[in-house]
């Protein structure tokens, strides 16, 4: 009886599953496997692992270049002028864009980087743009921080031209957070303009 029972208990929770998977979307599945192969190329570069990440690119992107030896020269030289620190960690992701047509989809993915610059505590916001031929199963990448944005049609002519891509900054939060309270004081400051009353 007790055999049985477990039975039909894995029976439900497998069919259930099923259930679930079916019931997921295929934009949910292609986001989700694109923050996989996004992350992927992130730790890529953050590691030195340059055949993954030539792996991981958009052909386009390797031919723009000259070919797969000229564009590992690029990507080393942009890693090694912004080096990562000893206490730095990979990249976090954050989808902001997903598109298809057809089989094809694009996407694209913030990165954002805690680290120094000057002695000063940055977050540096860059992007990538995503791109997969097998209805989101699989993805390859060109890297915008490596790139300027107005290049990215040369670099990858089939981009999608209604996906919006923001130019990436670099904050200071504690130059921020400073001049906010700047702000704050001078408004509290401020004196309190009176109306004037109207003689009768």
């Amino acid at each position: 009886m007790k055999r049985m029972y477990a039975t039909i208990l894995v029976f439900f929770f497998v069919v259930s599953a099923q259930f679930t998977s079916a019931q997921e979307s295929d934009s949910a599945i292609a986001a989700r496997n694109a923050l996989q192969y996004a992350d992927k190329i992130v730790k890529a570069n953050f590691y030195q692992d340059w055949k993954s990440y030539l792996d991981l690119s958009c052909y386009s992107a390797i031919k723009y270049y000259g070919g797969p030896e000229q564009f590992k020269e690029h990507i080393v030289m942009i890693y090694f002028r912004n080096e990562p620190k000893l206490e730095e960690k990979p990249e976090t992701l954050r989808m902001l864009e997903l598109r298809n047509d057809f089989d094809q989809w694009q996407c694209v993915i913030e990165k954002v980087r805690n680290t120094f610059l000057n002695d000063k505590k940055a977050i540096v916001y860059t992007y990538l743009i995503g791109q997969s031929l097998d209805a989101g199963v699989t993805w390859k990448f060109i890297d915008v921080s490596h790139n300027k944005v107005e290049n990215v049609v040369p670099i990858l002519p089939t981009v999608f031209t209604d996906l919006t891509i923001p130019p990436g900054k670099t904050v200071f939060p504690d130059e921020v957070a400073a001049q906010a309270a700047a702000e704050e004081e001078a408004a509290a400051k401020a004196p309190v303009k009176k109306k004037a009353t109207k003689k009768r």
